[in-house]
C-alpha cells in the first residue's frame, strides 16, 4: 500500500471515530437533558430580536423550558390576523416580558386574559395576549418593535411593560454605549440613528449567526457555549444575574441604575429621561394613530419591593432620596401630560410584600429579593394591571 493511500485511509478512520464520538455526545447531551442555547439573534431592526423556532432550557436564573415561536416570540403560536371576538393585547417590554426565568403560564401577560375576564373586561370577548418582550430593550427598541411588527396583529391595546432599573440608560446612547439603534432629540424632536447596521462588528455577528444557524440546536455546540459563558452567564442583554453576584443585606444590584431614584443630576441623565419621556410619548400617539389603547406598566425594582422596611429606609437614605418611587411618579406626570394611562405596580406590591412578608424578585438559585420576578412576582403583576384596567373600562 502506498504511502498516501495509507494516510487517507489513516485520516478516514480517524475522522469515522470522531464522527462516532460526537454522535455519541450529542446523543448523550440529550438523553441527560443539557442545553444551553442561544435565544437571540441580532436584527437590522432592533440590533437584536428572538431566534424564531429556538427551544430549550434556561437554568441560570430560575428554571424554564422555552420555546420561541415559529413568529419569533416568547409566546405560544398565533394567527397574525386577529380572530373574531377577540381582544388582543400586545405586550412590549425587555427581560421581564420575556419572561425565561419562569414558565410561559406563570408570566405575568399570560396570566392577565384570565384576571380580565372575571371582571367581564372588553364585553364578553376572548382576551389574547400577544408578548413582543426581548431582554436588553429600551423604550426606543419597544417603539421601534411596535412601528415595524405590532400593527399586522391588529391589537385593541399597547400595554408597555416599563422596568425603571435600567430602560433609562437603555434608551442613552451617551450611557449605554452598545452598538445599537438610538433616538436623539433635537428641537422637541425624536431622531433615529441606524449607524449600527453599518458597524463591522455587529455585521460581523450577522455573518456568524447566519454561518451558524444549523448549529443552534446541536448539544455539543451549546456545551462550547456555556464552557465558554462560565460559571455565571453574563450575556450582553440586561439579564440581572447580578442576582447571584448580590452578598450581605444591601439592596444595591449590580447592572441595575441608581440614579433612576432621584432627579437627573447631570447632563447624561437629563437627556437619557428626556428621550425616554419623549418615546414614551411617541408610544402613544403611534397607538391612538391606530385606533389602539396604550397603557404604560412601570414594573417593580427589587431594592423598592424588598420585603424589610428599615432596609429599604436605610438604602433610600445612601441614595439621598425620600421615596424610591421617583420613576413611577415622573412618568404618571408626563402620562397625565399627555393623555395616556400609567399603572405603577411597585407601591402596591410593596405593600404586599410587607404584609406577607413575600421575595417578589429572586429565585432558589440566584438570591432571594434579587434579579426578576419569580412567580410570585409574576402573579401579584397581572393581578395589579388587571384591577386597575378593570377600574377604568
Amino acid at each position: 500500500m502506498s504511502t498516501s493511500s495509507s494516510w487517507i485511509k489513516n485520516a478516514a478512520v480517524i475522522a469515522g471515530a470522531l464522527l462516532v464520538a460526537a454522535g455519541l455526545g450529542e446523543a448523550a447531551l440529550r438523553v441527560a437533558g443539557f442545553s444551553y442555547p442561544n435565544f437571540w439573534t441580532p436584527d437590522a431592526v432592533t440590533g437584536t430580536s428572538l431566534r424564531a423556532g429556538m427551544e430549550g432550557w434556561q437554568r441560570d436564573e430560575g428554571r424554564a423550558y422555552v420555546r420561541i415561536s415559529s413568529q419569533g416570540l416568547r409566546d405560544r403560536e398565533h394567527r397574525i390576523a386577529k380572530p373574531a371576538g377577540t381582544y388582543r393585547i400586545a405586550v412590549l417590554g425587555d427581560s421581564y416580558a420575556e419572561a425565561m426565568q419562569v414558565e410561559m403560564d406563570h408570566a405575568f401577560w399570560a396570566l392577565l386574559p384570565e384576571k380580565l375576564k372575571a371582571c367581564g373586561f372588553a364585553g364578553g370577548k376572548s382576551i389574547e395576549t400577544v408578548n413582543f418582550g426581548v431582554s436588553g430593550y429600551g423604550t426606543s427598541h419597544e417603539l421601534l418593535t411596535l412601528q415595524s411588527r405590532v400593527w399586522q396583529y391588529q391589537p385593541d391595546m399597547v400595554l408597555l411593560a416599563f422596568f425603571p432599573g435600567n430602560d433609562v440608560r437603555n434608551n442613552s446612547q451617551a450611557l449605554e454605549g452598545e452598538k445599537r439603534p438610538y433616538f436623539s432629540l433635537k428641537d422637541g424632536k425624536l431622531f433615529l440613528d441606524t449607524a449600527f447596521r453599518d458597524d463591522p462588528e455587529f455585521r460581523e455577528k450577522q455573518r456568524i449567526a447566519q454561518h451558524r444557524a444549523w448549529l443552534q440546536d446541536a448539544r455539543l455546540y451549546q456545551l462550547l457555549r456555556r464552557v465558554r459563558a462560565g460559571n455565571i452567564a453574563q450575556h450582553f442583554h440586561n439579564a440581572p444575574v447580578a442576582a447571584a453576584l448580590a452578598a450581605g443585606t444591601k439592596l444595591t444590584e449590580p447592572g441595575l441604575d441608581e440614579q433612576v431614584f432621584h432627579e437627573p443630576r447631570d447632563g447624561a441623565w437629563r437627556e437619557a429621561w428626556d428621550i425616554t419621556d419623549r418615546l414614551l410619548v411617541a408610544a402613544a400617539d403611534e397607538t391612538r394613530s391606530h385606533g389602539a389603547r396604550f397603557v404604560l406598566a412601570v414594573l417593580s425594582t427589587p431594592g423598592s419591593v424588598y420585603p424589610d422596611a428599615q432596609l429599604r429606609a436605610r438604602y433610600a437614605q445612601s441614595l439621598g432620596v425620600g421615596s424610591l418611587f421617583y420613576p413611577e411618579q415622573r412618568l404618571g406626570r408626563v402620562g397625565d401630560e399627555h393623555g395616556f394611562e400609567v399603572v405603577a405596580l411597585a407601591p402596591k406590591m410593596q405593600q404586599v410584600a410587607d404584609a406577607k412578608q413575600l421575595y417578589l424578585h429572586g429565585f432558589p438559585n440566584t438570591k432571594p429579593g434579587f434579579g426578576h420576578w419569580n412567580e410570585a412576582g409574576h402573579a401579584l403583576g397581572a393581578e395589579l394591571i388587571a384591577a386597575s384596567l378593570c377600574g377604568k373600562r
